[in-house]
């Protein structure tokens, strides 16, 4: 009788026992404006064989802003939804794309995947688009204070390494050949 309280005892950890794991379940992104997409990935890691399906639950991005996800395989730009079947001992890749397309502004996509119709998981993707402009209007404003030599005498001089020195305090090696 004792054996087989014992054994009572351990069947409810055997049949719940964990059938997956995510790497990360909230991820940061960063780019600017210029950049064609940004990205970040994690994976979802099976121990026994995991029935999947997702769906983007919030999908909260700048009006210009497109997404895509990459789970397992990679979807076309606005695909909300999948499902799939995963086989035990995998880790497969779990990946958002964020097309800014320009527009400077933060995103937020938060996908619910559901494992064998009992198991919920939410993963969040971050992704914050910064302006460029600013290094680019630095750059224009940068006034050349001093050229030197590789001595540090002030010269004019070509075919030789200069070294020129900026208003914003850098230094740039350059050699003018004429």
């Amino acid at each position: 009788m004792k054996k087989l309280l014992i054994i009572l005892l351990y069947l409810p950890i055997i049949g719940f026992g964990q059938t997956h794991f995510i790497d990360q379940h909230n991820l940061q992104m960063y780019g600017n404006n210029s950049d064609p997409d940004i990205s970040i990935n994690t994976f979802y890691n099976t121990f026994d064989t995991c029935s999947i399906s997702w769906n983007i639950i919030t999908d909260s991005m700048p009006s210009q802003w497109e997404f895509s996800i990459c789970f397992p395989s990679c979807f076309i730009i606005g695909t909300s939804s999948g499902q799939d079947l995963l086989l035990p001992d995998e880790q497969v890749f779990l990946n958002c794309h964020m097309y800014p397309n320009g527009q400077v502004g933060n995103g937020v996509i938060q996908m619910e995947i559901t494992t064998n119709n009992l198991y919920k998981d939410t993963i969040t993707w971050n992704g914050s688009i910064s302006n460029v402009s600013f290094i680019s209007e630095q750059n224009i404003n940068n006034e050349i204070l001093k050229v030197t030599d590789l001595l540090g005498r002030e010269t004019k001089q070509k075919n030789q390494p200069l070294l020129y020195l900026y208003n914003d305090g850098t230094v740039k090696k350059k050699i003018i050949i004429e």
